[in-house]
């Protein structure tokens, strides 16, 4: 079996993960928790944390053409992240602190950025992967790793370049669901495998 079409079925899962993701964070961060509803937005934090532990795993062997060592430390970064947004969830359960959900998820952030930043790292110098979508995910990652640092050192002003630079996330979906694991065979191998294998058969 060749090693894209054996990460075909782990870039599917991380894909639509992150796909599930995207929504259950617009419900729980952008509208269940403005709403005061914070039980819903801590159980859709939960799930959330949950799927970034299935996208940490399914990315190790996509992105392990990279370097092992490499994609073992990016999904290492992903699942603290994920253990970070628990602790973050616990904020608004019980006695409800949102100011301290906000504090630990700016915190976290930190780990989720230096995770694309790998992610990004990884894809770059893996062959049969698109650099400038790892250049992408990588300068996200760096995007958020800033407006975490900004948000610790200056609450009262902390950044937001990962609202610019968040398209590299986007990306790396599509990519994932769309293309990665595919097979890259050119219209013209397709001709020359399709003349060959008869010949082979009959040998």
């Amino acid at each position: 079996m060749s090693t894209s079409s054996s990460t075909r079925a782990p870039s599917l899962v991380a894909g639509v993960a992150l796909a599930v993701m995207a929504a259950l964070s617009a419900i729980g961060l952008l509208l269940a928790l403005p709403a005061g509803e914070l039980e819903v937005a801590a159980l859709a934090v939960l799930l959330v944390a949950a799927l970034d532990i299935v996208v940490g795993v399914a990315l190790f062997p996509v992105l392990a053409p990279g370097g092992p060592l490499l994609a073992g430390c990016a999904v290492a970064m992903r699942i603290a992240y994920g253990a970070v947004f628990v602790t973050a969830a616990g904020s608004l359960v019980g006695q409800p602190e949102v100011a301290r959900f906000q504090a630990i998820w700016d915190a976290g952030l930190l780990l989720f950025g230096i995770h694309l930043a790998l992610v990004g790292l990884a894809m770059a110098r893996g062959r049969g992967m698109p650099t400038w979508i790892g250049v992408l995910v990588a300068i996200t990652g760096l995007g958020y790793a800033a407006d975490s640092v900004s948000a610790i050192v200056s609450p009262a002003g902390p950044l937001a370049i990962g609202e610019i630079t968040f398209v590299g996330e986007l990306v790396l979906m599509v990519w994932l669901i769309g293309w990665s694991g595919r097979s890259r065979t050119t219209p013209k191998e397709r001709v020359v495998r399709d003349q060959v294998a008869p010949v082979m058969a009959g040998d």
